[in-house]
């Protein structure tokens, strides 16, 4: 593929040729199949299943109500296809085609097209750098060099962007786009995924306080996601919130027609460094809006940090209670084998044992919830080498609460007598109780 930089240069000829082209491209016009239907001379030769080419086959038509353009190589070759850009098509007055490999499409004239990649979504910023270009010509009218389609293309994506300020200050536009609510087309402040895939429009299917689906806009055989209805976090942050699994994506109704799309762990952990977020709108150039303004942006995320630190208030405050629940209703194990000798013995074990981890609880007393020992044996001999029991050790904590672990308690065998009294092991997890309990 060609690569050509932006030099100053070029971009000095760019902006004066854009000027040139804003009054050319007042007078809108319109493809039809009889216009473009034919073969295409290229500038410079592509590869196709049937090997270099310099001609295409281009058609022009509509298919289930959306106009396309296909291109194709030879009769047997895969044709590629390019979907109409509608929005830019309107504002730039010419016809201009993308498909999902990242090519635009742009019609020069009637019988000329500039197949071009970028660095930049078309509307999104002005392009400054060109990864690949080429020129189609229809066979017998006349052409132009890569270099002006270069500069053309270059142009109409300043053009698109010197007019974005305008009407944002006008609102001019504004009025086309329908802010209902709830499902329907949401275009993106920035790509948003879906499954593997990147889309600037969705289709958003909201069941309020339910779930939310979304679907890149015109997709038959992708992916979609679903976020469920959180109660808890709707209730902290006072805005309805969904997530997708447990997976730390969420999306928040911020308003009418506006999705808030979050990447955090909301609930859990305050705003990261690398947390992150996404604006679906129902508006778009709103949308455009605050994919340019940084201040808009920085309010944002400011909202969310604010968010993220009540609805972690609010699960912190769930656990605390749950945990004074438990705590409530927690009761010591049954008592298992009396043996008074083993439980002081076992007492000695447990704080050996203690002291060693450095554990800060007050260990109070052992006692054995066993009925009885079980015989440790050697795998290979089946030899008696020790036994084994479990037992519950009690303790005080610093918070005036009590608890207990379960611990397990062992003693070696030499052949004549068992030796003394080990700790083997504990249970993980402390079971904090009242210490009326103990």
């Amino acid at each position: 593929m060609l690569k050509a930089l932006i030099n100053p240069s070029f971009l000095k000829a760019s902006i004066l040729i854009c000027s040139l082209f804003m009054v050319f491209a007042a007078q809108a016009f319109e493809l039809t199949p009889e216009k473009v239907n034919g073969i295409y001379l290229l500038a410079i030769p592509e590869r196709s299943a049937a090997g270099q080419t310099k001609k295409l086959q281009i058609e022009f038509a509509e298919m289930n109500g959306q106009k396309v353009l296909a291109t194709q190589a030879c009769p047997r070759c895969p044709a590629a296809g390019y979907k109409l850009q509608a929005e830019v098509s309107k504002e730039l007055g010419r016809p201009v085609f993308f498909n999902s490999m990242g090519i635009y499409i742009i019609a020069y004239d009637d019988n000329t097209f500039v197949s071009v990649a970028a660095d930049g979504e078309l509307g999104k910023m002005a392009w400054s750098e060109i990864s690949y270009a080429n020129i189609y010509s229809k066979q017998g009218t006349p052409t132009i060099s890569l270099e002006v389609g270069e500069q053309f293309v270059v142009a109409e994506s300043q053009r698109l962007m010197m007019n974005e300020p305008q009407r944002l200050m006008t609102g001019e536009g504004v009025a086309k786009f329908e802010v209902s609510g709830g499902s329907g087309r949401y275009y993106a402040a920035v790509s948003q995924a879906v499954g593997s895939k990147q889309y600037d429009q969705l289709m958003v299917k909201l069941d309020d306080k339910k779930e939310i689906i979304l679907a890149g806009l015109n997709c038959r055989s992708c992916t979609s996601s679903t976020y469920v209805y959180e109660a808890e976090l709707s209730q902290a942050i006072a805005k309805p919130v969904y997530e997708m699994g447990n997976m730390g994506r969420f999306l928040i109704a911020q308003d009418k027609g506006i999705i808030w799309v979050v990447s955090a762990p909301l609930g859990k952990q305050l705003w990261q460094e690398h947390s992150s977020y996404n604006v679906l709108g129902q508006d778009k150039t709103a949308m455009r809006q605050v994919s340019q303004d940084k201040a808009a942006q920085d309010a944002i995320e400011g909202r969310l940090r604010d968010y993220a630190t009540k609805a972690k208030a609010e699960v912190d405050a769930r656990y605390v209670e749950e945990d004074l629940q438990r705590t409530a209703a927690n009761v010591l194990p049954a008592k298992g084998m009396e043996d008074s000798d083993l439980e002081l013995s076992g007492l000695i074990a447990a704080r050996a044992w203690a002291n060693s981890y450095s554990w800060k609880e007050q260990l109070q007393y052992v006692y054995m919830t066993s009925r009885d020992w079980s015989i440790l044996r050697n795998k290979l001999t089946g030899i008696q080498t020790g036994r084994r029991i479990q037992g519950v050790i009690t303790m005080k904590r610093d918070d005036g609460l009590c608890s207990y672990q379960q611990a397990i308690f062992e003693q070696a065998y030499n052949g004549t007598d068992y030796q003394e009294v080990v700790m083997a092991g504990v249970v993980p997890g402390q079971n904090k109780l009242d210490c009326g309990k103990i």
